[in-house]
């Protein structure tokens, strides 16, 4: 049975749901509906931040969603309809703007539930347009549902929680974005999100399968693309990270299902990362190893880098139109 519960995370509240099993989540939706705890049968899997403190500094940008653009833009320059706007430059490195504005926007919740083989909570912000670089009302719904099935002993031994003796189905979570456009002109979106997982105290010891006909998107000395796009088939099966380094972005090729998954594991359990694919989905992916060792950021994105000058995946939502998308997690 998933319980409800609510406490201080410094000058935060956390917002956390939680069963018998070990598995629970935890979220700031005050904070951009951050995730700061992701645990499945006992095993914590996200690499984030422990105080509120870190949270609010956010560096690497720890499980933040990505709204209205993901990843980098130009100069953090772009034009619509023939006005030009400019975002803050905040990736200094680079020159540009980097991950929208949504990281630490005010959210509430607008309903919660708990039973016994699911949680979920829905957080929403509307935004007033009143930002210069996006004067283009929204509302902007990020839900997450946790699912639990029961462990079941491999013989007749007493049932022990977290015992390496039982047999566990996988455990899920399953996040949903959905972008209203409240504006009177279409506007464009793209959509992501940026958590970092850890299976194992070295990265390079984590293995790592991509996805099926994924491409490389080739990048300059900017980290913004060039226009090509090659296939990569370093990670086409299951192996270790090893030497490798990633800060990399990928357009996802397959069509012959509607979802991509990226797996990562270690020698005992399963991480498999899931995106929604198709029309006006989650097609395109990128993937950091951080310098930290630790984990690896896989960040599901609508759009490609850069998208609302390069085009590429872009959406230009009409109004009252909304874009949708689901990414997940299942782990066994």
């Amino acid at each position: 049975m998933f319980e409800y519960s609510l406490s201080t995370f410094g000058k935060y509240k956390k917002h956390t749901f939680a069963d018998e099993n070990g598995n629970s989540f935890s979220l700031i939706p005050e904070f951009g509906a951050s995730l700061i705890n992701l645990t499945f049968l006992g095993n914590s899997v996200l690499d984030s931040y422990g105080t509120s403190e870190a949270l609010t500094e956010n560096k690497w940008s720890k499980g933040i969603f990505l709204f209205p653009y993901p990843n980098r833009l130009r100069d953090g320059k772009y034009s619509h309809l023939g006005e030009d706007y400019q975002f803050d430059i905040n990736n200094a490195g680079t020159g540009n703007s980097i991950h929208g504005f949504g990281k630490n926007v005010p959210m509430h919740v607008t309903s919660t539930e708990a039973t016994e083989n699911y949680a979920f909570i829905n957080c929403r912000w509307l935004h007033d347009g009143m930002h210069a670089a996006y004067p283009f009302p929204f509302q902007i719904d990020i839900s997450f549902k946790i699912i639990s099935f029961e462990p079941l002993a491999l013989s007749n031994e007493p049932l022990v929680k977290n015992s390496s003796k039982l047999k566990n189905k996988s455990s899920k979570l399953e996040i949903s974005m959905a972008f209203e456009n409240k504006s009177k002109t279409s506007i464009p979106v793209g959509l992501g999100w940026h958590p970092y997982f850890m299976l194992t105290p070295n990265v390079g010891d984590t293995q790592l399968q991509m996805p099926k006909g994924s491409q490389l998107i080739e990048i300059d000395a900017r980290m913004l693309p060039t226009g090509k796009k090659e296939n990569y088939t370093t990670f086409d099966n299951l192996r270790p990270i090893g030497e490798t380094t990633l800060d990399n972005g990928f357009f996802l090729t397959d069509t012959t299902t509607d979802r991509a998954e990226t797996i990562i594991a270690n020698e005992e359990n399963t991480l498999k990362f899931w995106q929604e694919t198709g029309a006006g989905k989650f097609n395109f992916l990128q993937v950091f190893t951080p310098p930290t060792g630790k984990s690896i950021a896989i960040e599901p994105m609508t759009c490609n880098i850069d998208a609302f000058n390069n085009k590429d995946g872009l959406v230009l939502l009409s109004p009252n139109a909304v874009l949708e998308g689901k990414f997940g997690v299942e782990y066994k």
